[in-house]
Order: structure tokens, then sequence, then C-alpha cells
């Protein structure tokens, strides 16, 4: 009978053969920091919802992922749809002004400007193909490296112009828009980038400044993972390797280029210019400098559609690398819809600070780099982490890496879940004082 399973006597005995481990690139500190930032940037900004992905650019290795709202794997039935969409992969968006990083590589590559050339913005504001775009103030006569940096839409559409469709398509598809990553996750969208002849009269310097092209978040941080690595594109990836019952390797993932999307020469001319966007007075995201260390970034806030039309809700986002000179990290912040703020600099550039400072402790050549030459003071007091619904050995090893003390339930095992006792996730408490109970 279909459904049964019956022994046939004299028949053949199958035995079962044991699956393989895959090892994540995942890092379980950088996983929980990101989840942790991520959610209270998503809480204080007022956002509908959050996501952040961070990659190792010279690998594809993806160092941790987060989404909010999120669910619990072990009950994802009890959770919406929305809770366990993961927007790194599955959503597409017009990306704004983080795309100005493709019409920086196409007129370089083309030749068509250099970074020292001059632009005339004008007033705030200008007349082009028929439609008036406009920044967020008068900038006059700026460089490339200059609108860079302050994020001008109106230099950007009058760069486009200058390098033509054919040299802006040719470098969007080079660095892998409107084609999927093949990340190893299930849901990817491959976005869109319509093809030259099917572009009206104001797409390209619509595409200069982020519209008229829709991304996914991974797709973008692949894109800039070319910038930090030397303009060769990577394939992102979460499993590093598998492994037989006996722990042997029966596969790894290969370290290798998808192609060169863009030359190196490009590629260490204009990181300076992002760089400027964060380090500079003046630049678009001020809000994501950590204190000794280098970081070159992107701003965008990209008007939200609904329908057909836009809405008057905005998505934002910040996508940074650290440390600029030699970037380890490449990290990508997008909220949609925020209600306290709304720009990229404003609301998603200081999540990226805020892990990237917590961060540098586990990258030991950086933490060496921004190690202060003096003893740093005694911590007195700090905030206590996420812990609600870990297994409580983890909890316990959560709280003594803080530097606070943890008294676990009687009996408390791997399956015990956890949730704090005499305190909350947040609270400013004292290090080494009275052990938090759990």
């Amino acid at each position: 009978m279909r459904g049964q399973v019956k022994a046939i006597v004299g028949g053949n005995r199958v035995e079962p053969e044991h699956g393989e481990t895959v090892v994540l690139t995942l890092d379980l500190v950088r996983q929980s920091i990101l989840e942790e930032e991520l959610a209270r940037g998503v809480a204080n900004a007022g956002a509908r919802w959050g996501t952040a992905i961070a990659m190792d650019p010279k690998t594809g290795a993806i160092l941790a992922l987060a989404n909010v709202p999120t669910f619990d794997p072990n009950r994802a039935a009890s959770f919406s749809n929305a809770a366990r969409r993961n927007h790194a992969v599955a959503d597409k968006i017009e990306p704004g002004s983080t795309f100005k990083l493709v019409t920086a590589i196409a007129a370089l590559e083309s030749r068509a400007m250099d970074l020292d050339d001059t632009i005339e913005t004008g007033e705030g504001w200008a007349y082009i193909k028929g439609r008036t775009i406009r920044d967020g103030r008068a900038y006059g006569t700026i460089t490339l490296s200059d609108a860079i940096k302050v994020s001008s839409n109106v230099a950007m559409a009058r760069t486009a112009e200058r390098t033509g469709a054919a040299a802006f398509y040719r470098t969007a598809r080079g660095l892998g828009f409107g084609q999927a990553t093949l990340i190893d996750l299930p849901g990817e969208v491959p976005g869109t980038l319509r093809r030259p002849e099917d572009w009206g009269s104001q797409t390209l310097t619509s595409m200069a400044y982020g519209y008229s092209v829709e991304t996914t978040p991974v797709q973008l941080l692949t894109a800039y993972a070319a910038l930090a690595n030397g303009g060769l594109l990577v394939r992102p990836h979460v499993v590093s390797e598998r492994r037989d019952v006996r722990g042997d390797v029966t596969w790894s993932a290969p370290v290798d280029s998808v192609r060169r999307a863009f030359s190196e020469n490009v590629a260490r001319r204009l990181r300076p210019s992002f760089e400027r966007v964060v380090q500079e007075e003046g630049g678009t995201a001020p809000k994501a400098r950590v204190e000794g260390l280098t970081i070159a970034g992107k701003t965008g806030t990209a008007r939200s559609a609904a329908s057909g039309a836009y809405d008057g809700t905005y998505r934002s986002s910040f996508v940074g690398m650290f440390p600029a000179e030699d970037p380890e990290v490449v990290l990508y912040i997008l909220l949609d819809r925020p209600t306290n703020g709304y720009g990229g600099g404003t609301v998603a550039a200081p999540i990226f600070g805020e892990v990237a400072a917590r961060w540098i402790g586990t990258f030991p050549s950086v933490a060496q780099r921004v190690a202060p030459a003096t003893a740093l003071p005694a911590r007195l007091t700090a905030k206590l982490p996420r812990l609600d619904g870990m297994p409580a050995p983890l909890a316990q090893a959560r709280l003594r890496a803080e530097g606070f003390g943890a008294k676990m339930p009687r009996g408390a095992t791997w399956a015990t879940p956890v949730v704090y006792r005499d305190a909350s996730y947040g609270d400013e408490t004292s290090v080494n004082a009275k052990p938090i109970r759990l």
C-alpha cells in the first residue's frame, strides 16, 4: 500500500548513509552583534523592516546576515511571511545614491571623465532631458570626486551623459546587476537592468543616481566588494566546507573571482573619494565614523514605490568598507520606510558605525591598527546583550565575553532557553558587580 514500508523476505538490505556536516562562513559573535545593532537601529528609525549583510571582499564569504523582524526557525509557522523573508536576497529595490558607484566607475573606465574634472551643478537643480533633477543644496562647480562626497544627483546625471549609454550599461552588467549572484541561499532574485535599446530618453540620467534600475542588497554588496578588492567580482557564499562523518573535508568553497569587473587602477584611484564621504567634513556619512578606523562608503536615500507610483516614503541605506586602505569587511545596511528621519546618513550610517566599532576586536589585524598606545580606562558599565531564547551555556558565554557574571538556572542545559530575570536587554549595568540572573 502506498505510504507504507514493509520488509521483504530475501530482499536487499540498504544501509543508511551518514549525511555531511556543513561549515558556515558566519561568525557567531559578529552575527550576534549585527542582529543587536540592526534591531536597535530599526527601532530608533521607526522603520518597517531592515536588513544587513557583510562580506569578506577578497573571498566572497558572508561574515554575517541579519533581518528585522526575524523569526524562530523552530516555530516558523508561528511567524508571518514578512518576518520569514530574507530581504538581503529576495527583495529588489531602486537603490538610490549607492548606485553612483556604477556612474563613477563607468566614467573612469571609459575615460570620459577623471576624478578632478569639474561639473557645473548650478543652484541645486538642473533641467535635463525634460525633467528637473535636484540636489540637497546648491554646490556650484564641483569635481567628480566632490560629487561622490556630497552625493550630487545633478553632477552624476551630467557625468552619465558624458559617459554614454553603452559604457554605462557595460559597467553595470560587468558588476553583476541584472543577474543573480548565485549565493547559496534560497529565494534570490536577479534584479532588473534593462538593455539600452529599451531605455527611454530619461533612463540613463535616472540610473546615474539609482533609479530606473532594481538591485538586491547582496548584488550591491558584491559591487562594493569589487571596489574594495581591486575590481574583481566574487561570488558570495555562506557555506565554506562540507565534512563527512569522520570530519574529513569533502568540499571547500573555491577561492576565485567570477570575472574582472573593472581595472585595479580605477579601484585604487576611486576608493579615496568614497572615503571622503565618511571621513571629511561635508560628506554625507559622518555618523558612520569610528575613531581610529578609516572607513569608505556611500549613503543612499531612495523613494519607495507602491502600485506603480512613489508614495512619499523612503528606503535608506549605507554601504561601507573598513579599513579603507585594505578593506577586510564590506557591510550593507538597508532600512525600509523609516519614520524618525529618512536620510541614509541619518538612519543607516549610525548602524554601520556601531557594528564596525564592535567588530574591530574580531579582526586582529584591524584591532592592532586602531589600538591606542596608552592603556584604556577600566570599563565600569556596559549595555546588556540580547539573550532572549538563547541556550543557557551560550547566553552565559556571551555575558562573560562582555564582562558580566551570570547566575544560571539550576539544571540549565543547551536545551534551556533563557531570559533575563532581574534585568533587560539594553540596560546599562555595572560590570563585575552582582551576577545577572537568568
